[in-house]
């Protein structure tokens, strides 16, 4: 299987018989800045990936083959016109393109550590503090099979569940998931580490080999691609792909219907956030409840400070989680919250939010 953030495609569901697939990178090359081209067929999966300048690698599985870079750009360049792939675009943070581009080109550094002397939160905690870019491999018995941690300079930035296999789980869910049943059931672990090669592996311009390639679709219906966002014209800036406000007010707003229906608590939501507001005031002096540069009511945000976005985000996002654990509500909240990272994929991504 081919790993990539698959939350917010740009477009998807294309027909690779119709495509000009240099037109097509080259426009989401300046649409996107960085992403991810996926071919899927019956028997083939593909991935080409792309900054703003070139096509920086690639990777190709069929059956238990797997090719990556400058081969896996020619495989790709030579079977397009005439395979049915359906192909999909999504983006990806260009500062963790290259994690994902090289996902393959890793190197196990520990291997086959048994439960019965590792324990899996120290393992990860291990490579926190030894900044690993790479993944552990978790390998337990009984029904929950294990799953991949992905860590990017020591961060943990998202999951794969072997008994889901579908899109990136950034949520601490997971996290907490495996370590438990790694206590329960037992199993093994294997580290790797991915080799951040920033060179292009095949070539400066490898989309032109596309330009030249004679192509004859056959006489079926054309596939009507599915369009999940429009095109804005431009690579995306934060405030083109984020509404960081909107999903602010969404995630509050379902932690206050949280809070409503807890008959244990009972204080109302706007007390417990201005309480935690207070708490927070040494090191986001913008939450000062007295000041009232950030005040929630009624489902809405009024926000008049200076502090960013980032700031802002990771502000509130502290608060929520620390008053979901607080009040035991941190496994209901990560239920409640299904539909809001969907919404909101795109600022999930962005601000990395993994609650």
């Amino acid at each position: 299987m081919i790993i990539i953030p698959r939350e917010k495609p740009a477009i998807k569901n294309m027909n690779s018989y119709y495509l000009d697939m240099q037109k097509l990178i080259e426009h989401y090359q300046g649409e996107l800045g960085a992403g991810v081209v996926y071919f899927k067929a019956p028997s083939m999966l593909c991935a080409l990936f792309f900054d703003e300048y070139q096509v920086v690698s690639g990777c190709c599985e069929e059956k238990k083959k797997k090719i990556t870079g400058k081969a896996a750009i020619d495989r790709i360049v030579k079977l397009a016109p005439v395979t049915n792939f359906s192909v999909s675009v999504y983006w990806i943070r260009p500062d963790r393109l290259y994690f994902w581009a090289n996902l393959s080109n890793s190197e196990v550094i520990h291997s086959n550590l048994s439960t019965e002397f590792t324990d899996l939160d120290g393992l990860i905690r291990k490579m926190e503090a030894e900044k690993l870019t790479g993944y552990v491999d978790v390998r337990l018995h009984g029904e929950f099979k294990g799953g991949l941690l992905f860590f990017f300079n020591g961060e943990i930035i998202g999951g794969l569940s072997q008994k889901d296999q579908g899109n990136i789980d950034r949520s601490t869910a997971l996290r907490e998931e495996l370590i438990a049943h790694s206590r329960e059931s037992g199993g093994k672990f294997n580290v790797s580490r991915i080799f951040m090669d920033e060179k292009t592996n095949g070539t400066t311009s490898p989309a032109v080999a596309f330009k030249d390639q004679g192509k004859k679709a056959p006489q079926a219906a054309k596939t009507k691609p599915e369009r999940t966002s429009p095109p804005a014209g431009k690579k995306p800036s934060r405030e083109k792909t984020a509404n960081p406000m909107a999903m602010l007010e969404s995630l509050l707003a379902t932690v206050e219907g949280l809070v409503k229906g807890n008959r244990k608590i009972r204080s109302d939501f706007e007390t417990l956030l201005n309480q935690k507001f207070v708490e927070k005031v040494d090191k986001y002096d913008f939450l000062d409840p007295f000041a009232g540069e950030f005040r929630y009511s009624g489902g809405k945000i009024a926000y008049t400070g200076d502090a960013g976005p980032e700031t802002l985000v990771r502000a509130i996002s502290e608060c929520v989680q620390e008053i979901a654990e607080a009040n035991a509500m941190a496994a209901p909240l990560r239920q409640e919250l299904h539909p809001w990272r969907k919404k909101f994929a795109n600022e999930v991504i962005e601000f990395d939010l993994r609650l």
